[in-house]
């Protein structure tokens, strides 16, 4: 039995290279899926991430779409099925793989072969690899493959972990071509056979930041110990952990024996940053994750896509394991501001923020604006790094 779990979270209205959906592009995928799969393969249809905006942190977001049957008769309700889905929340991976493996009927004896398509990382409470270890001890038939679509390094190293553990295999994706290819693919591989190796292993971060990384245990939450500039390298027992990346946990981090795993943050600066700083916060979840300032000008991220604040203006960015961003927005001056402001606002009409005698420049992302000059909306467009002023 296959039970195929697609994700329909936020993240997947991002566009892939081509400019097409990734949620459009996961649909066509299971669509060639069931249209190519012989008439008696018993296949299920379990999705997650539709039924609830991102505003609703909805951790429980995810149905059991279609029940196990021969796919003469689930074909078209599949297909249908998946067509009609919405990408609007978040990713419960924990959630998802566990419910997926409750799945199977109690008195099904053959192998249960679940195959999970995501284009992010865990977004909620649990660790998806700690719980994909623990549903393996306890069935011994249960196999994991996982298909990364457009991930970063931190989502692949996550899906790579789910599916190592259960005897599974990662296949990546960056296209609808490839992803209707791996899609396929993984259905028809068999379990690989595991071997646990006993004894320790090290833990590596590149670049490790000065405020420091707790390590916790996966499974029991327990401390066991820290790095940071200064010891960037420890030896741990053979396990899966949980290491924080400033406001953020790094989960599903396997340490194998005889083995280092590394990881590698990424580091944003922003050039003329404001005193009082730029929320950084994660795209699909809207959680912060940190603040750049003039004060403190260097924030240790894990690969992800970011939205940093200017006021109320976004300027979206992603990160990659080991780079070193700079954002070099604009600034906008007006020399001699008025006490009562100068409001500055997007093509849309929104109101981004004011400059005024007090504070007399703000930086933004480059675009389109308008900017409130003797009682008249003057509009301009700002450049990356350009300076611009305005009389009163």
């Amino acid at each position: 039995m296959i039970e195929v779990i697609l994700d329909a979270s936020g993240s997947m209205n991002g566009k892939l290279s081509g400019g097409e959906a990734k949620i459009a592009a996961a649909k066509q995928a299971v669509g060639e899926l069931v249209k190519k799969l012989p008439d008696g393969t018993m296949l299920g249809f379990r999705a997650y991430g539709h039924q609830s905006p991102r505003e609703k942190h909805d951790c429980q977001d995810t149905q059991f779409l279609v029940p196990f049957g021969p796919l003469s008769k689930n074909r078209s309700i599949i297909d249908a099925q998946a067509k009609g889905l919405t990408a609007r929340g978040y990713t419960p991976i924990t959630t998802v793989i566990t419910k997926g493996a409750e799945d199977f009927p109690g008195s099904f004896q053959g192998e249960r072969v679940i195959v999970l398509v995501s284009d992010g990382k865990e977004t909620c409470e649990g660790d998806p690899c700690a719980a994909a270890q623990a549903l393996a001890k306890k069935n011994v038939k249960l196999v994991i493959h996982t298909v990364g679509f457009g991930v970063d390094e931190a989502a692949r190293s996550q899906l790579e972990c789910v599916a190592r553990v259960t005897g599974g295999r990662y296949f990546p994706a960056e296209s609808t071509a490839e992803l209707i290819q791996v899609l396929g693919k993984a259905v028809e591989t068999s379990r690989t056979a595991k071997v646990e190796k006993k004894g320790p292993g090290r833990l590596e971060i590149k670049g490790a930041d000065l405020a420091g990384h707790q390590i916790t245990r996966a499974d029991t939450g327990e401390k066991v110990g820290s790095l940071g500039h200064t010891q960037s390298s420890l030896e741990l027992p053979a396990g899966i952990y949980n290491v924080t990346i400033g406001k953020a946990v790094w989960k599903s981090v396997e340490v194998r024996a005889g083995e280092k795993t590394t990881l590698t943050p990424g580091f944003l600066t922003v050039e003329h940053a404001w005193i009082s700083g730029h929320n950084v916060t994660e795209a699909e979840t809207g959680a912060v994750h940190g603040q750049v300032s003039s004060l403190q000008n260097n924030l240790a991220l894990m690969p992800g896509d970011y939205e940093v604040s200017f006021g109320k203006a976004v300027w979206p960015v992603r990160i990659k394991a080991g780079e070193k961003k700079t954002l070099h927005p604009g600034t906008v001056q007006v020399v001699k501001a008025d006490y009562r402001g100068h409001k500055i606002r997007n093509k849309k009409g929104e109101e981004l923020g004011s400059v005024s005698n007090t504070q007399d420049w703000m930086p933004l992302p480059p675009g389109e604006y308008t900017i409130e000059l003797k009682g008249k909306a003057v509009p301009f467009t700002l450049q990356e790094g350009e300076e611009k002023k305005f009389q009163s």
